[in-house]
């Protein structure tokens, strides 16, 4: 960067319970940004209530590899990026651990994928934190299909399935700037748990 003349900068991110990590970037020049990012959780020894789904739309799991790009094109409508590409679908779908009957989607009157939730469970993460937790993202909803309640009602789709496996914690993570996920997380019970702090370093 600097044989090019551009700006240099250094990236890094921290949760905010690592304190003594927070101040040592801190000392060293990092600059913590506006931005963060949420980790939610969601006890399913709570309530769960019955999903609402809107009329003529319909829950279901994801057909088969077929559907990754659909899927994959409703996940760019829906955050407005192109990051997203068929092979990184279907790498998510040819994991080990995935299960099919987790992989939802919410399709719309004449077919087309309104929405999606990826629940996951590693239970390799689980067998290391001695925990039962399982994961509700990623979510997305397609613009044309927003303000329906289909976020709302694949949360609550995935967290019976979920808790029929025998998990006891549901967590998602969301931008601090996403505020309609936030507004549908707590919808359902979800409350903020941890944050990731994200700072950066320029070159004087």
């Amino acid at each position: 960067g600097r044989r090019l003349d551009e700006p240099v900068e250094l990236r890094t991110s921290c949760r905010d319970c690592y304190t003594e990590r927070l101040a040592l970037l801190e000392r060293h020049g990092f600059v913590r940004e506006e931005q963060c990012t949420l980790h939610m959780v969601r006890p399913l020894d709570e309530a769960i209530p019955t999903p609402q789904v809107p009329a003529g739309f319909a829950i279901r799991q994801v057909a088969g590899e077929h559907e990754a790009e659909a899927l994959v094109a409703l996940h760019r409508a829906a955050f407005g990026t192109e990051n997203m590409t068929v092979e990184d679908r279907l790498s998510w779908m040819r994991v080990p651990e995935y299960d099919p009957e987790l992989d939802l989607v919410a399709v719309a009157p004449d077919g087309t994928l309104a929405a999606y939730a990826f629940c996951s469970i590693s239970q390799e993460e689980n067998a290391i934190s001695g925990r039962r937790d399982g994961y509700t993202d990623p979510l997305a909803t397609h613009p044309a299909f927003q303000r329906r309640g289909l976020a709302r009602a694949l949360l609550l789709t995935g967290f019976g399935l979920l808790k029929q496996r025998g998990v006891e914690t549901a967590r998602l993570s969301t931008g601090s700037w996403n505020t309609a996920m936030q507004e549908t997380a707590r919808s359902v019970g979800f409350r903020v748990d941890s944050t990731t702090a994200f700072f950066a370093k320029r070159d004087p």
